[in-house]
């Protein structure tokens, strides 16, 4: 008897063992092989014979007959000579074949999840690796400036062999646009190429992009609206977001240091300078220099960029307008090393510090045969040959004066060579020894300009002011309309200095003075331009209300108080540098009022020569256009930008003090 086993043949590529298939079907879903066998029963050539007799017209034919057993073996039954039934015999057949396509279909399927997980592993392999050698170069550490290696999800777009790029291209995920593909094509080749190593990366010649870090990205999620601002509805925020725009481009201008204001000139300093006088009549009497330091930072903060100081040298009368020996700087105020730091507490803030120098007069140490106190003391000590001859009280043997008499000190004759060396020689020692960055010129009227002009080129300050004061022209104890006399005086003085220094406006607060008592017409001269020197040559007008002479506790021409705020509205938002003084900044309660007025100058991008269009001058109010973000009114007078035909644009109402006056921002 012969016997063939159909179990190689039809089962060969199956397993020994049961196998799961995660992810397929159900949990308990396996193939368990059968063993089929075929018994083969040879009988004798007489038998075959009696068979074939028996009956000639039947077909015989050799069953298998197949039974499965519990155990899953296969066990065969011998030839028999019943008939064979066709069907059972197809019906069996069809039976092993559908069996034998099952288990080739789940044999590929298991071939395919096998090798995806032989992709996955490769990859996470890879990862592991990268991030092994990440943790090795930090241990022995690697410099942190050095160029990192290339990685993440950059790689995809500029290393064509990484298995990353072929999970994505094999992996279960759609084709990439034609179009998508162009991009990132057009992307790669700007790309360096891979480092696959720290060595590698830092011998490279490509350089890693320097991006700014997330603190210093400016971000209007991020801003916060200032103490006290209500915010009612999208309308409200929407203004606060462009206002912050504005705000956030004009500070880049100013960090990146536009031409205008690298270029310092004395007469103008940047251009966008506000002045502080750091002082009253009353300063000397504490130790102001320890006072005045620890304001620099909240001068600061408020947009103020320059202090006066007061005078610095030693001086007959304590408030330092009376100097003696000029190198002498412990004064009534402090010391010199307490006068060395106030300095450089205003440049940690980047302040400018302006020194009050006294060049027209100086008080003598001794006196004459005569009995007349005309010779000087100190490191300069000069004669009578310093003063000049037309002095009526101190027989100076100098050459006459070059401009008006003071009569309570010697007049120092400045056609003096000798004199004028010496004055710049001290400026300069002011400047580089103590660090004074520009003056404020007492009584210039007292010598001719030319000589400034030769002292400021000398010392090169950032900023200089010069104190010309004069008489304004009234008529009948009114004020006269017409103030072009004196604002020429002040001018021409101005030329006489070559344009290197400016002038305090003293035409324009006699003006105000009157001016806001409902007469505002005096506002505007013929001309249509501002009344005053700003209305002249705006760029060397330093405007101002009060000082430690007008107010503090002399007196001699005080600012109306009731209409501070209205003169501080006007000057912080005209051109030329505005002044503001100690006694109403810290003692009269005007702090924050004047604060919102030099933010409104600078977010206006207000400067000395900003231009000016006066649209009313009468006597219920004035109204002006200043530059081309600001417009402002004074008075009672009922206006709106929306009311003027002229006025283009769309306005924004920054302040609103009621009568007193109004500002309004370009949006």
């Amino acid at each position: 008897m012969a016997t063939v086993s159909l179990a190689d043949v039809a089962f060969r590529n199956l397993p020994r063992h049961p196998f799961v298939l995660p992810g397929i079907g159900v949990s308990d879903l396996y193939v368990r092989p059968k063993k089929y066998s075929l018994t083969c029963r040879k009988h004798p050539d007489s038998k075959r014979k009696l068979l074939q007799k028996s009956d000639v017209s039947s077909n015989f034919r050799a069953a298998v007959c197949c039974s499965l057993g519990e155990s899953g073996e296969a066990s065969s039954i011998d030839i028999v000579r019943d008939e064979v039934n066709e069907d059972e015999l197809m019906a069996a057949r069809n039976a092993l074949y559908e069996a034998q396509s099952r288990q080739e279909a789940l044999q590929k399927e298991r071939d395919q999840l096998l090798k995806e997980l032989t992709k996955q592993n490769e990859v996470l392999s890879l990862i592991t690796h990268e991030k092994k050698m990440a943790i090795t170069e930090l241990e022995v550490g690697v410099d942190k400036d050095a160029i990192a290696v290339n990685g993440g999800r950059l790689a995809l777009l500029i290393d064509d062999d990484s298995q990353k790029v072929k999970l994505l291209n094999d992996g279960p995920r759609r084709e990439i646009p034609d179009w998508m593909a162009r991009r990132i094509g057009s992307v790669r080749v700007k790309f360096p190429p891979r480092k696959i190593n720290v060595s590698e990366a830092n011998t490279s010649t490509f350089k890693s992009l320097e991006l700014p870090k997330p603190a210093e990205v400016w971000s209007i999620a991020e801003a916060k609206p200032k103490d006290g601002d209500i915010v009612i509805d999208k309308e409200v925020i929407e203004k606060k977001r462009k206002a912050l725009e504005r705000a956030l481009q004009r500070k880049t201008v100013q960090w990146q240091k536009t031409p205008e204001e690298i270029r310092l000139e004395p007469g103008t300093g940047t251009g966008h300078e506000i002045v502080f006088q750091g002082f009253n009549w009353e300063s000397c009497r504490k130790k102001w220099y320890m006072d005045l330091a620890p304001k620099a930072a909240d001068l600061s903060r408020c947009g103020i960029t320059a202090v006066w100081l007061p005078p610095p040298t030693e001086s007959v009368a304590p408030q330092g307008y009376m100097p003696s020996d000029l190198y002498n700087l412990n004064s009534a105020y402090g010391t010199q090393e307490e006068l060395k730091h106030c300095i450089q507490e205003m440049h940690n803030q980047h302040l400018l510090a302006l020194g009050d120098v006294v060049l027209n007069h100086r008080c003598a140490h001794k006196q004459s045969e005569n009995g007349v106190w005309n010779i000087f003391g100190g490191k300069l000590a000069w004669g009578p040959e310093a003063i000049v001859s037309d002095d009526p009280n101190f027989q100076g043997r100098g050459n006459t004066s070059s401009g008006d008499i003071f009569h309570a000190a010697p007049n120092i004759d400045h056609s003096q060579d000798f004199v004028r060396e010496d004055v710049k020689q001290w400026l300069n020692w002011l400047r580089n020894n103590i660090g004074y960055d520009g003056w404020r010129l007492d009584f210039v009227r007292g010598f001719s300009g030319e000589y400034v002009k030769e002292y400021i080129e000398a010392s090169n300050p950032a900023f200089a002011i010069g104190e010309y004061w004069d008489s304004l022209a009234y008529e009948g104890g009114n004020l006269c309309y017409n103030q072009d006399a004196h604002r020429q005086r002040v001018i021409n003085w101005i030329n006489a200095t070559g344009g290197t220094s400016s002038a305090f406006d003293v035409t324009t607060k006699g003006i105000l003075h009157s001016a806001l008592h409902n007469e505002y017409w005096r506002l505007i001269d013929p001309s249509g331009k501002p009344t005053g020197v700003m209305g002249w040559w705006p760029s060397r007008a330093v405007t101002f209300l009060e000082n430690h002479d007008t107010g503090s506790t002399q007196g001699h021409w005080p600012f109306p108080r009731d209409k501070l705020m209205q003169g501080y509205a006007y000057i912080l938002t005209h051109p030329g540098t505005p002044v503001v003084f100690y006694d109403h900044f810290y003692d009269f309660g005007l702090h924050d009022v004047i604060t919102e007025l030099i933010e409104a100058r600078k977010r206006a991008g207000i400067h000395c020569r900003s231009p000016v269009k006066i649209y009313h001058a009468n006597n219920d109010g004035y109204v002006a256009q200043i530059g081309d973000t600001l417009v402002m009114k004074l008075g009672h007078f009922d206006w709106n930008p929306s009311k003027e035909i002229d006025l283009d644009g769309n306005w924004h109402k920054f302040v609103d003090k009621g009568s007193d006056y109004r500002l309004w921002l370009r949006m």
